[in-house]
């Protein structure tokens, strides 16, 4: 994961202010690469929902699950953050609508995808720049259109934008 997505990210959730008291990480990995160690978080209850076993951190929890059927209760988190995930699951538009589902009133969903973007400066209108194939389960890049108008679909607020080369997308929401 690029530092500066991560930034990004982290910089999002500590510009909208919110407070959250529970956080959920979607894909999420212990140490530097958690999104959960933001200062922001400090005093929330941190989870993080992966397919394998996270080693374990103090003051986080790891479920084993798929995102694809969250095992939370609806409207449970006041923060639901991933990175680089959403490009590996066959079947994105579930884990979207879940964790969605497990999105509190007013809660903030941020999400960093890998994507291509168009700059007419470099690709002449014929193609796009975008991230290399990284594992043989990498299945999508997503256009800053896509995150913006089916990733966040129904929620208010929102903000996508890129950064970097090969572009990464960055999005913001929040639940109504």
């Amino acid at each position: 994961m690029a530092g500066e997505v991560k930034a990004e990210m982290q910089a999002r959730v500590r510009d909208s202010r919110i407070e959250p008291a529970r956080v959920l990480e979607v894909g999420g990995w212990a140490g530097p690469k958690s999104l959960l160690d933001s200062p922001e978080m400090a005093l929330a209850e941190k989870v993080v929902l992966n397919l394998t076993r996270v080693k374990a951190q103090d003051g986080i929890t790891s479920v084993i699950g798929n995102a694809n059927d969250m095992p939370f209760d609806d409207e449970s988190f006041d923060l639901v953050m991933s990175i680089y995930t959403l490009e590996h699951d066959r079947k994105f538009w579930l884990s979207l609508a879940e964790m969605k589902r497990v999105l509190g009133p007013g809660g903030m969903l941020v999400i960093g995808v890998p994507g291509f973007v168009r700059d007419p400066d470099r690709d002449g209108r014929r193609r796009t720049v975008t991230y290399k194939v990284h594992y043989d389960f990498d299945y999508y890049r997503f256009s800053e259109q896509a995150v913006r108008e089916v990733f966040f679909d129904g929620m208010e607020r929102v903000e996508v934008g890129s950064l970097l080369r090969p572009p990464r997308i960055v999005g913001h929401g929040f639940k109504p």
